[in-house]
């Protein structure tokens, strides 16, 4: 039997996900705990929307082992209220200084009101 040159399984990762605002809506950072896919459907009354991961990470042990390996979804739309769920999961400040250096790219609420 010879090795297949990969793996077969996928490593559960914590993926961002941006979706935009509409007239019904403010923009969202959703993000995916245990997600094993950089792209997500995202059910809509109109029509599901496809997103393309634009961050990911290894879960921090208190994640995992809140998180188990169920996939879990948390939706954003302030990057304080993301940076302070961050620090309550121990993110090392160097990589909460990396995911909010996407502020400037992914506009949420708090930024649109300034």
């Amino acid at each position: 039997m010879m090795l297949s040159p990969y793996p077969r399984t996928r490593i559960a990762l914590v993926r961002y996900f941006y979706l935009p605002a509409t007239k019904e809506r403010q923009a969202e950072v959703i993000e995916v705990l245990n997600s094993c896919s950089d792209m997500v459907t995202v059910p809509m009354r109109e029509e599901d929307v496809e997103l393309q991961a634009f961050s990911e990470r290894t879960l921090t042990e208190r994640e995992a082992s809140i998180y188990s390996n169920t996939e879990t979804w948390k939706l954003f739309s302030s990057w304080e209220e993301l940076r302070q769920d961050h620090l309550k999961f121990g993110l090392s400040e160097e990589q909460l200084q990396q995911l909010l250096d996407f502020r400037d790219k992914f506009e949420l609420h708090e930024e649109l009101a300034a």
